[in-house]
Parts: structure tokens; C-alpha cells; sequence
């Protein structure tokens, strides 16, 4: 009778409680699940929001920092000299900066901020073009000269403001920097000096670059910051409030495995535990995947994918830094630009596979020619940077412009046959008048731009007096 009792109540006795603790354990479980899906999210939308704000902010300073080579320049001062030669600004600080840089507008103020110069769209526009943008942008211009008139202004490099305005209905950056000689380092500002205005609007062609060059999937702008399930957000704010808000699809693995798993987890409630552990498991190596992706994505953003060297965005955040070590120790260094002769023809006759794999070969022989903590890296197509971390004098430079030079001039084998370039380097030393980002990249710009002005597969060492029309007093190592 006691086992007829005990069979019949069985079900109560064990059966049960056995079935409370399964679904106690697996709500434990589903809940454990929800709550590490949650943070892994969380972590990974935390992460990938700095990372891509971190990548806009250096995309939208590049405007800037594009604009300061051209604006602290001894022929710029001259060519706002009565009478304005608008061909010269048009080739130089107009239509030249939309066609080199992407700028979209630039107007030129003198003064007392009378138009001088205006180019829209990569055209050369009348002056008075400008006065459809004043309302804007005059309150900046207005700021910057206060601050150009304070002492604040003697100990801040080269002065420049930059904001984010609503332009024709459309986010936009302005930045504005006054145009001044190079010389100038030191004296104080008046505030009165002609000021260049460059804008480039945040539109889908500016969002398109944005997700090509980083990985970003789907951006796009949002003037009310709603966002879906899967993306993230950050405001664009200017003096006058928020502008909108850049919106991109982020990764969110957790999420996506719970609601994968769910219908199963739910079938399988005696088998929970072990698909508990399944699954935390699973969310490890899901884990695991997901920092190897940020990984790989903080690798892109610093690397060129073609090549693996240091791509432009890397090469200057490093230059910076090595100026202010600069400043503090006085070890000297070098920039040194490199421009390939001849790849255009390589790449129409050959085609751009051999093209892509002729710009591997020359990283490979330009890593094989440096020192071990110098840094090479590939701005672009097919020109490349040198940093040279220690440069004691102009022989050093030398040496190692004249080492490239011998490397490249060998021939490459590319698609069984033999191919013969050259290469043109333009370099500049760390000093004490030019040791910041700005001086030593234009100077190693206009150093190659006479090497390439003048035959091209050469080297050309950037001396005090050279200026992009030409000067004397330069070193040349033929190639």
C-alpha cells in the first residue's frame, strides 16, 4: 500500500518539484542569457559609438587641417594684393581646394570683411555670392577676429574656428583661419587680417566616403535623433542647439542569439541546463568574435587595407604626437612625402590588378629601406609618407631618400613582366620655426611639388626661402 502510495504520488513527490527547479533554473538561465545579451550590446554600442565618433571628428578636422597648408603662406598674402588676381585664388585657394581636397565653398574676406573671392561647387562665383551666407557666418568670422585681437591669439599657433552650421536646409562645417605670412610666427594679431571660409556640407556623398573609408554601416542624418533597434546615434550641435544626428547601424550579436535561441530553449525545457551551457558558451565565442571585429575595425580604421601600412589618418595622429616630443625633448625628426612616377601607365596597360599589386611591392621595398621605429604609411593611391623618427641632420634624409630611391628604381615583376617607375620625395626637418603638423606637411608638400615640377624621380629637402612658385637653395639627389 505505501508503494502504491508513493507510485501515486510520484508525480507530486518528484516529478514536480524536479519540473519547479527546470523551470526555476531555466527562468535563472533565460534571465542570466537576457542580462549578459544586454551588456555584451551595450559594451558594443558603447565601443563603436567613441570609435565612429572618434573617426568624424578627425574626418571633419581634416577640413581644417586641409585648409591651414594653403592659408599661412607668403603667397597668399601677396595674391590678395591690389589689384586681387582671381585666377591665381582660383588655383590656389578656390577652385584648387574643392578639386584637391573636396571643399565644397570658399569665400575670401579682406579686412573689413568685404568679399573678395567666392567659389561654390568647384566654380569661381562674383564676390558678392557671399552675402546669401553672411547671416551665418558672420557671427563666426566675428568671433574668430576677437579672439585674433586677444593675447589668447599669440600662444595658440595658427588660429582657426570651426562649427557646425545649417546651411540651404543642410548640416554643414565652416572653418574659418585667417591668411597670414609664414613669417608670422610670434607677432602679435591685429584681428583685421583677410580671413578664408571653407565649407563642406554633410551629405550623402560626405556619409558615403564616411562608410566606405571606416566600415560604418547604413549612415545617414536624422534631424530628431530616432533611431531603430539595431542603431546608434550622436548630436551634431553648433552655437545655436543641435543640427541632427548621425545615425549608423551597429552590431548587436546578444539580441540577435536570444531571439534565435528562444523558440528553441522553450522546446528543449528538459534539456535546459545543458542548453544553458550551450549557450553561454556560444555567447563566449560569440563574445570572443565580437572583439576580434572590433579589433579588425580599430585595425582599418588606423591601416590601409591594400597594404597594411599605416594609412593617412594614423600617419598624422602620429606626426602630432611626435611634434609635441618634439617640443618638449628637441629630438629631431623628418616627414618625408613620395609621389609614384609612371603609375598611371602601369595601371592603363596593365590594369589595376597589377596596379594594386605593384603598391604592395613598393610598401614592401619602402619598409625594407627604413629604421625600426620609423613609420611608413599610405595616404592614398599611390602616395606614401615616411616618418623618420630620428633625423640628427639633412645627411640622414638624405641617405634614406637617395636608399627609396635606389629601391623603387629596380624593376618589378607584374603579370610576368618587368616594369620600371619612378619616385618622387619631397622632406622636411622638425626645426625649431617649423616643428608643428601644419608647417612640416605643407613644407614636404611644396618640396615634392617642385621635385615633380622639375622632372619628376628625385628627391628635394624643403630649405627657408622655398615656396610652391619656386625659390633656390635646395639639395636634389637624381633617381
Amino acid at each position: 500500500m505505501i508503494a502504491a502510495i508513493v507510485t501515486r504520488h510520484l508525480p507530486i513527490l518528484f516529478v514536480l518539484p524536479a519540473l519547479l527547479i527546470l523551470i526555476v533554473t531555466g527562468c535563472l538561465v533565460a534571465a542570466t542569457v537576457y542580462w549578459s545579451a544586454s551588456k555584451t550590446d551595450i559594451a558594443s554600442v558603447d565601443r563603436e559609438t567613441r570609435l565612429v565618433r572618434r573617426l568624424v571628428d578627425d574626418r571633419i578636422a581634416r577640413i581644417t587641417r586641409d585648409q591651414l597648408t594653403s592659408t599661412t603662406w607668403d603667397e597668399a598674402v601677396k595674391g590678395l594684393s591690389a589689384p586681387v588676381d582671381s585666377d591665381w585664388l582660383d588655383d590656389n585657394l578656390g577652385v584648387w581646394m574643392h578639386d584637391y581636397f573636396g571643399i565644397d565653398r570658399v569665400f575670401i574676406l579682406d579686412g573689413t570683411d568685404h568679399s573678395l573671392y567666392a567659389m561654390i561647387d568647384g566654380k569661381r562665383r562674383r564676390p558678392d555670392a557671399y552675402f546669401s551666407h553672411a547671416s551665418l557666418i558672420e557671427p563666426i568670422v566675428k568671433e574668430l577676429r576677437q579672439f585674433m585681437a586677444s593675447p589668447a591669439a599669440a600662444s595658440s599657433g595658427s588660429p582657426f574656428f570651426r562649427r557646425y552650421i545649417l546651411l540651404e536646409n543642410r548640416p554643414a562645417v565652416v572653418s574659418i583661419a585667417p591668411i597670414l605670412p609664414e613669417t608670422a610666427d610670434g607677432r602679435p594679431l591685429t584681428g583685421s587680417e583677410p580671413v578664408h571660409i571653407a565649407i563642406n556640407f554633410l551629405d550623402a556623398a560626405f556619409l558615403t566616403e564616411l562608410g566606405e573609408d571606416f566600415m560604418i554601416l547604413r549612415p545617414r542624418f536624422s534631424w530628431t535623433g530616432t533611431i531603430g533597434a539595431h542603431e546608434a546615434a550622436f548630436p551634431l550641435s553648433s552655437a545655436r542647439g543641435d543640427l541632427g544626428f548621425l545615425v549608423w547601424t551597429v552590431q548587436q550579436p546578444g539580441k540577435e542569439i536570444v531571439s534565435q535561441l528562444a523558440p528553441t530553449l522553450m522546446i528543449a525545457g528538459g534539456t535546459i541546463l545543458l542548453l544553458a551551457g550551450l549557450l553561454l558558451l556560444h555567447l563566449y565565442r560569440t563574445t570572443v568574435r565580437l572583439l576580434r571585429s572590433q579589433a579588425h575595425i580599430e585595425h582599418m580604421a588606423h591601416h590601409d587595407p591594400l597594404t597594411d601600412l599605416a594609412n593617412r589618418f594614423s600617419f598624422e595622429d602620429y606626426l602630432e604626437r611626435r611634434a609635441r616630443e618634439f617640443e618638449r625633448t628637441g629630438r629631431s625628426f623628418a616627414v618625408l612625402y613620395l609621389d609614384l612616377d609612371r603609375f598611371k601607365a602601369v595601371n592603363d596597360t596593365l590594369g589595376h590588378l597589377a596596379g594594386d599589386e605593384l603598391i604592395r611591392q613598393v610598401a614592401e621595398r619602402l619598409q625594407t629601406t627604413v629604421q625600426r621605429n620609423d613609420l611608413v604609411a599610405r595616404l592614398g593611391g599611390d602616395e606614401f609618407a615616411v616618418l623618420r623618427d630620428f633625423a640628427p641632420d639633412r645627411t640622414d634624409v638624405e641617405r634614406l631618400a637617395e636608399a627609396i630611391l635606389m629601391a623603387i628604381e629596380h624593376p618589378f615583376v607584374l603579370m610576368q613582366q618587368h616594369v620600371v617607375i619612378g619616385i618622387s620625395i619631397g622632406a622636411a626637418i622638425a626645426t625649431e620655426g617649423a616643428a608643428n603638423q601644419t608647417d612640416l606637411v605643407r613644407r614636404a608638400d611644396v618640396a615634392l611639388y617642385r621635385v615633380k615640377n622639375s622632372g619628376r624621380n628625385g628627391f628635394l629637402l624643403f630649405e627657408e626661402g622655398m615656396n610652391r612658385r619656386g625659390a633656390e637653395g635646395a639639395s636634389r639627389i637624381a633617381g
